[in-house]
């Protein structure tokens, strides 16, 4: 992989949507401090599973999320995505860029994608484990990083090894072995609790299965007996409804003979109730005239009320319109004289302001020039520092770097001493060898990893075939023995039924045909075979004799039949004689049955029709003892018609015995089927089980050829570097010794022509320092006159303006007293018409009083003689109305006492209609137990009472309360808890071999990270040997492992700068620190190279020296590592391909510039 993008949006200060392209392997990331550079670092730590708010800087993970600014709102969400070019990644085969994507949202939850599909978090850290990549890896190095790894505990320094070996991912799996074991261990604890409580229910269950069947006998016991006691109340209820009858007839008559009486008072009292109307319309008439007269009185006497008032009411609005006259002439005279006062005011003021307007002119001409002369001034003064800035600069300049070549001739030297010394210790020769026996041994490798692959992927195939085909058929198999089980329930019920309307289930009738011989003997239902669609009318025409016992010969049994059992008894005698066929014709319904005997003697004389359009036209031909039945069940004689329809075509005993025939039949069908998919499917079990253990051994073989050959491969990677190291150091070595003589000339030369241009510029400072004193005195004495005459006229200015705003509320009050006389004017006006207008009112309102008053007094008089009419009227409708009342309670006597017949009849007929509802209850409830009052009445002796079957029921409930709680399907839950048992067993033992391998497979884990860690640390020793002299300029430094144990030692650092003793890193200084770990982690690079490595300011604590080897090893390493890097440093900043520019002109918002280094050069060329 090979970083190619960073996209970031709404991450900390990259508010918008920002893109970071990375097209080679040195990018330089500059800018100020805070403008946000160290933001990108965060953002790559955060795509790749970062959890840890503290590592990115942060309170808490939401911080990440763009926390708003002066001049932008906060956002919500927080997005980055890394983008790689796909080189050998092996889960993408298919796709040429992998993107990696997190986003995450105000809430805290982060959302993972992986090429747009979203993903979990361990998806992104197993796709970079064993890169080198990681939020916390080798990859990305921060000054905090340097620190940590100087820093740190042996044991947490060891953790930058293990990810270099490759072995976090064995980690990660031995972490999922152990926790697949703990999971297992508790799997097996369940399991044992489950078995230990299945043994107690299985104890517990055998003991419910034999209560179980006491329990179902007291029930059918205890069924019957509610039965009985069902018919006795029945009865009851059935002479209770008689007698209620009797007595509704004889009140019904009571009620017919009031009803007539009722009649006459009503014919006489239409008569008065006439009479009574009459009254009452002349009344009404009375009332109405009385009321007009009323009511025109008294609207008369409102009338006047109402002109007294509004004469009253004018006369007061009269004299306030007058007072208001007065008070607004007034008010007019005295606004008058102020404005006259006001406009003579008014033109002195505007005289003084002309006065002042033409002093503020002159003030601000002086003040013009004076800014003038100090502009000029400082046009002369800028003039001068461009010049004399030139030779300062220059000195500055030349100084540094006469300092600078001094110090690189005198560090070329030396490093030439050292060069030299290099160049004698190469030898590569042995390498070459080496690395070429290596790949002989890959290649060789490499073929039987590819036979172990094809093995394992046919393998595979078989196994997912094979797990397909037993899933279908154990789905299959359920779907059957369902099937299985459903008919079997379903038959049981039919053989049960059977069982009962044959009566082969009546203890009493078994016993006595036990203790003749006969309880072998068949039914007559279970010996014939009926045509299909004929078992309806067949059962009908033979009713109960299907039940009946078929015998020999019934003569043995009279001395039986002297004592015959209780209940109902049905025989029949096999006929020995053989049936005359000749005179059959398929009209008869006797040739609708097989039998093994003539059945003649039963069915003599029933023809068949097809409907009942033939049946009765075969009715009219028929004899006495002829009849006709149509398939339906319909049965006609000559002079009579049967039909008996069930509501379940299946409830007959023939139909039920072919359900039952055709049942079985498909039952044995189907066990047969159950049988071959259990035996087909334990073949095939038995098959993947061996597939699955040929998978794993081939698995095991494929893991064992795949790890020889990445030893190999790491070892042949170890030695090819070493070997092309040697190779380019010793070209390095020839080449730098020839451009180190050729640049320490060139440095004395350099260094002499500097030396000379510095002398040069000192000596122009001198001169330039008086022509700078002379300008300052002018400049002081331009300051001094620009503020005295700036005083001037910013005092003339205030005078101007407090006189303008005198004027202004002057010419104000002027315009408010104009407006205020002319309103004034106007109002007088108004009142004169109101005075007017309010006097002519005065004299119209006065005239029509003496009218009213004339028109009240005719009123009153009629009112007079209206109200003696109504008085009479008012006797002669209550004399009347005394009459109707009399009548009216003598009638409602007699409607009260047909009311009260008629309650009790109603009574009468809810208590029988309440009775028949619960006979007609009783009724159904005994349908819905199979049983008909009449029947079980029949059965019952005479002394039968309700109390007696009451004393039965509860003995039996007693019993079956003894009994407690019975568990029914006990026999059922017992085989299935036994089917469990078994099952679990099974498991347990799977889980204990699961156990065996997880355990062997730790052991296998452990031994691999052993080999690894301990090559890796041995090759890390050999590049850090190189890497050390190269950053020091000499000295030494190796890896040390702490404690025996080699899974668990820590690792430490022993180094030995030049001229000093061999020290732990601890001891050192701190740039000696810095560059040791830098030394570290490019050892590492060089062993396990990341896809790229990030660098935060790593050359801060460097001096030019040391930061110019750190340069010179990282140009060396981009040929195979990309590096990106955050730096203050211009040496580092020179060896960038591109460079990054990080700005922060809008507070709060970072924004790029982005420079290609080789292209601006080639424009500048």
């Amino acid at each position: 992989m090979r970083l190619s993008k960073l996209k970031l949006t709404g991450f900390k200060s990259f508010v918008d949507y920002t893109t970071l392209a990375f097209p080679s392997n040195r990018i330089g990331v500059v800018g100020p401090n805070g403008c946000g550079k160290s933001n990108v670092i965060d953002a790559v730590r955060w795509v790749m599973g970062e959890s840890s708010a503290k590592q990115l800087r942060g309170s808490s993970m939401s911080d990440v999320i763009f926390n708003g600014s002066r001049n932008r709102k906060a956002i919500e969400q927080a997005s980055i995505e890394l983008v790689f070019e796909n080189v050998n990644v092996p889960q993408y085969p298919q796709q040429s860029e992998i993107a990696v994507k997190r986003q995450i949202s105000r809430k805290g939850q982060s959302v993972y994608f992986i090429n747009g599909v979203r993903c979990r978090r361990k998806d992104i850290t197993d796709l970079f484990l064993g890169t080198g990549l990681g939020p916390r890896s080798y990859a990305i190095i921060e000054q905090g990083t340097i620190s940590r790894l100087i820093e740190a505990r042996p044991e947490e320094l060891r953790v930058f090894f293990e990810e270099a070996a490759g072995i976090s991912k064995y980690k990660e799996r031995r972490k999922e072995t152990e926790l697949r074991m703990r999971h297992t261990r508790e799997n097996l604890t369940r399991l044992e609790d489950l078995q230990n409580e299945l043994d107690k229910q299985l104890a517990k269950l055998k003991r419910q299965a034999k209560q179980a069947t006491k329990f179902q006998e007291l029930k059918k016991s205890h069924h019957l007996l509610k039965a009985q006691l069902q018919a006795i109340r029945w009865h009851a209820l059935d002479i209770a409804v008689q007698d209620q009858q009797q007595y509704i007839d004889e009140q019904v008559a009571v009620l017919e003979k009031d009803l007539l009486s009722l009649q006459d008072f009503d014919s006489t009292h239409k008569q008065q109730r006439k009479a009574q109307n009459i009254a009452q319309s002349t009344l009404t008439e009375a009332q109405n005239n009385f009321h007009i007269i009323d009511t025109a009185i008294t609207k008369l006497e409102q009338n006047i009320l109402h002109a007294n008032e509004r004469c009253e009411q004018l006369q007061f609005d009269l004299e306030q319109v007058e007072r208001l006259q007065t008070e607004t002439s007034q008010t007019l005279n005295s606004d008058k004289q102020q404005l006259v006062k006001l406009e003579t005011n008014l033109v002195d003021t505007e005289a003084l302001l002309t006065i002042k307007l033409e002093s503020e002119a002159m003030a601000e001409q002086s003040l013009q020039e004076s800014q003038n002369q100090l502009e000029e001034w400082q046009y002369n003064w800028d003039a001068f520092n461009q010049r004399s800035a030139e030779p300062t600069q220059r000195a500055q300049i030349e100084r540094a770097r006469t300092e600078n070549l001094e110090q690189r001739l005198e560090q070329n030297k030396q490093r030439l001493q050292r060069l030299q010394q290099e160049n004698d210790n190469l030898d590569i020769i042995e390498l070459e060898q080496v690395v070429a026996d290596l790949e002989t041994k890959i290649a060789n490798v490499k073929t039987d990893l590819m036979q172990a692959e094809n093995i394992l992927t046919k393998h595979y195939e078989e196994v997912t075939k094979l797990r397909s085909i037993t899933e279908n058929q154990s789905s299959q198999l359920q779907e059957q023995q369902a099937e299985v089980h459903k008919l079997n329930g379903r038959l049981a019920s039919l053989e049960t039924l059977q069982e009962s309307a044959l009566g082969t289930n009546d203890n009493d009738l078994n016993a006595w045909l036990q203790s003749y011989g006969l309880h072998d003997v068949p039914r007559l239902a279970q010996s014939i075979k009926v045509e299909a669609g004929w078992e309806i009318a067949v059962e009908i025409v033979l009713g109960t004799k299907l039940q009946a016992l078929c015998i020999e010969d019934m003569t043995i049994l009279q001395e039986a039949l002297l004592n015959p059992p209780a209940g109902k008894l049905s025989l029949f005698e096999i006929p020995h004689h053989i049936e005359n066929n000749e005179n059959n014709t398929t009209s008869l319904l006797l040739n609708k049955i097989q039998a093994p005997w003539p059945l003649s003697s039963l069915l003599a004389g029933v023809r068949v029709a097809d409907d009942i359009k033939t049946a009765c036209q075969i009715r009219k031909q028929l004899a006495e003892h002829e009849s006709v039945i149509t398939s339906t069940g319909l049965w006609f004689g000559s002079q009579w018609l049967y039909s008996q329809q069930e509501v379940d075509e299946n409830a007959g005993i023939l139909a039920r015995k072919q359900e039952i025939t055709k049942i079985t039949t498909k039952l044995d069908s189907l066990n047969v089927t159950v049988q071959q998919l259990t035996t087909e499917l334990e073949q095939n079990r038995i098959a993947l089980y061996a597939q699955e253990n040929s998978r794993e051994q081939a698995q095991q073989q494929f893991n064992v050829t795949q790890r020889q050959e990445a030893d190999l491969q790491s070892k042949h990677s170890g030695k090819q570097v070493q070997l092309e190291h040697s190779k380019a150091q010793l070209q390095r070595l020839n080449k730098e010794q020839y451009e180190l003589t050729q640049q320490i000339s060139q440095d004395e030369i350099d260094l002499q022509t500097t030396r000379d241009k510095l002398h040069t510029a000192l000596e122009e400072m001198e001169i330039l320092a008086d022509e700078r004193d002379d300008l300052t005195q002018q400049r002081d004495l331009y300051q001094e006159t620009v503020a005295q005459t700036s005083q001037i006229w910013q005092s003339i200015k205030d005078e101007r303006h407090k006189i303008e705003v005198k004027l202004e509320s002057l010419r104000t009050d002027q315009s408010r007293l104009q407006q205020g006389i002319e309103r004034l004017q106007n109002q007088l006006e108004q009142l004169s018409e109101q005075n007017y207008d309010l006097q002519q009112s005065l004299i119209k309102q006065s005239e029509p009083l003496d009218d009213m008053e004339t028109e009240l007094l005719a009123y009153q008089h009629k009112k007079t003689e209206a109200e003696e009419i109504l008085t009479q009227a008012k006797q002669t409708y209550e004399h009347l109305e005394a009459t109707l009342n009399d009548y009216d309670g003598e009638r409602h006597r007699l409607e009260a006492k047909c009311t009260e017949l008629r309650a009790d009849i109603e009574q009468a007929k809810m208590e029988c209609q309440a009775n028949e509802v619960r006979r007609q209850g009783l009724d159904e409830q005994l349908a819905e137990m199979e049983f008909g009052p009449v029947a079980l009445l029949a059965d019952l002796p005479e002394y039968a009472d309700e109390k007696s079957w009451h004393a039965q029921i509860e003995a039996v409930e007693r019993k079956l309360e003894k009994l407690g709680s019975v568990n029914l399907a006990a026999l059922d839950e017992f085989e299935e808890q036994a089917e469990r048992k078994q099952k679990l067993d099974e498991q347990t033992d799977d889980l204990n071999k699961a156990m065996q391998a997880l355990e062997n497979a730790i052991k296998t884990i452990d031994r691999e990270t052993k080999t690894r860690f301990k090559e890796t640390i041995d090759k890390v020793n050999v590049f850090l040997q190189d890497m050390f002299p190269r950053l020091f300029g000499g000295g030494e430094a190796n890896i040390q492992l702490i404690g025996d144990d080699i899974l668990k030692a820590g690792v430490t650092i022993m180094a030995h700068p030049p001229g000093k003793r061999n020290t732990n890193i601890h001891l050192l200084s701190g740039g000696e620190k810095a560059l040791t770990a830098i030394a570290l982690v490019f050892a590492i690079f060089k062993l396990n190279p990341a896809p790229f490595c990030m660098l935060d300011e790593v050359d801060a604590p460097l001096d030019d020296t040391n930061v110019g080897r750190f340069c010179a090893l990282v140009k060396a390493m981009s040929e195979t590592v990309q590096f990106i890097f955050i730096s203050h440093n211009k040496i580092t900043m020179e060896i960038a391909d591109q460079l990054i520019g990080v700005t922060m002109q809008e507070a709060g918002v970072s924004r790029l510039v982005t420079v290609d280094v080789d292209m601006a050069v080639s424009m500048i060329n």
